[in-house]
């Protein structure tokens, strides 16, 4: 559903328009739900104050595919909200239980193209092309850091301010990823961070991050070497939790086909 505002208006107002035949407990639903955006990026508040011309997008209900939550699809791709402890694609261990192995399924006889991956523990956005041109498309778009990454999380000790990690990420035959500052020892690794808030009675920071570069364990090495530690991580010297703290939040990027910004927020969170 589509309604472009005729004049200045509150976002609940707006969804009045655009389905009378709705109470006004059905729109907020609509709203917490995350199928409500203007001019293309997601919205929640009902009391957003609009302009004329807005244009404001009602997507269907989402849909369940197993344990994934579909946020976005259409011919050319799909953007999932993935649930910690499920893998991306598969490994030598483990083939079936996995995210594309399950989007395969979905869409059969469509190939189901990788585009980007997330670690097994990290929850949230993650987008599977649908078609060749799309895939081509998207992964020259990340391959020239043109899709915005955005994560949450929380970290231990007190962090304070924003700035920009970066260093030289290797993998050893354990699967450890090893930084260093030497070019010649890994790949370059770019993160910007900015704290949040600090909790003092647990002595935690929640983080916004946002990923330049997209490497394994990225995000997870560049907190341990600012001595702040992911929550869960104990795999890079975080304590022991009943999960990761690390959820990619949004994913921001141009549409393979339409060229236009596409904007979608993971429903979920930490």
């Amino acid at each position: 559903m589509h309604y472009t505002t005729k004049e200045p208006i509150c976002l609940l107002e707006a969804l009045a328009h655009l389905a009378p035949e709705s109470s006004k407990n059905t729109l907020r639903g609509w709203l917490r739900d995350g199928r409500v955006a203007v001019d293309g990026t997601l919205q929640r508040k009902p009391a957003l104050q609009l302009r004329r011309g807005q244009e404001i997008t009602v997507a269907s209900k989402q849909k369940k595919e197993g344990p994934l939550r579909i946020l976005y699809e259409d011919a050319h791709l799909v953007v999932i909200d993935k649930p910690t402890g499920l893998l991306s694609v598969a490994t030598d261990f483990e083939t079936q239980r996995t995210a594309h192995a399950i989007l395969k399924k979905r869409y059969y006889p469509k190939k189901v193209y990788v585009i980007h991956r997330l670690d097994q523990e990290t929850s949230g956005v993650m987008c599977f092309a649908l078609s060749e041109v799309a895939y081509h498309f998207l992964k020259a778009e990340l391959a020239q850091h043109k899709v915005q990454r955005h994560y949450e999380g929380r970290v231990e000790g007190k962090l304070e301010g924003k700035g920009v990690w970066v260093a030289y990420l290797e993998e050893d035959k354990n699967y450890y990823m090893h930084s260093s500052q030497d070019p010649t020892r890994g790949e370059r690794a770019v993160t910007h961070y900015e704290a949040i808030a600090y909790d003092p009675a647990k002595d935690q920071t929640r983080v916004a991050f946002q990923l330049e570069t997209g490497k394994k364990n990225q995000i997870r090495v560049h907190a341990k070497d600012a001595g702040h530690p992911l929550v869960g991580d104990t795999k890079y010297g975080g304590s022991d939790a009943k999960r990761l703290y690390l959820h990619a939040k949004k994913l921001v990027f141009i549409h393979p086909i339409t060229h236009k910004e596409v904007t979608v927020e993971s429903v979920s969170g930490l």
